[in-house]
């Protein structure tokens, strides 16, 4: 009798057990699904933390980052806080902090989805002397590359991730 209890328990039992596992590519879908729709997010909503993990100069070899360098964009207001590497064909005196590290209010934002299934974002800042372009490519499963360029020094390349602000 305890046995027929115990295979009428486990045959009523082992359908769900089967039924809540979820098998790879589910779960893999659904995390794609989930980073699409925090991309999404984040691109709609004009503010986001651009992380950056690697730069490319316009004249070398690509770098890898060991500090956090980040460029935050929330609503009209870029903080970029960014390492440089490149030619200067025009420095203000007594200048020691990187061109790429300002606050300041955005002018020409133009975002779009990309053909591929991505995010074309651009905008200028205005840092002391120069006007300065940026355009971030992202993906969207968060990972970007922004390319920024200079009226008075060369262009230059960083690869990162899209976050919320004051993710850490």
């Amino acid at each position: 009798m305890k046995h027929l209890i115990i295979i009428c328990l486990l045959a009523l039992l082992t359908p769900t057990i089967t039924a809540q596992k979820k098998s790879k590519k589910e779960k893999k879908a659904e995390h794609k699904a989930m980073l699409e729709k925090q991309t999404r997010k984040l691109v709609d909503s004009k503010t986001f933390q651009f992380c950056v993990s690697q730069m490319l100069p316009a004249n070398g070899s690509v770098r890898v980052l060991t500090t956090d360098y980040n460029v935050v964009l929330q609503n009209d207001t870029v903080n970029s806080y960014l390492p440089y590497f490149g030619r200067a064909y025009f420095v203000q005196y007594g200048s020691g902090e990187s061109p790429m590290t300002f606050k300041t209010p955005i002018t020409d934002y133009f975002a779009q989805t990309d053909k591929r299934d991505g995010y074309l974002i651009r905008f200028s800042a205005k840092n002391k002397s120069d006007k300065i372009n940026f355009t971030f490519k992202i993906s969207t499963n968060g990972s970007s590359t922004l390319s920024v360029t200079s009226t008075n020094r060369q262009s230059i390349s960083y690869y990162g991730k899209l976050e919320g602000v004051g993710k850490e």
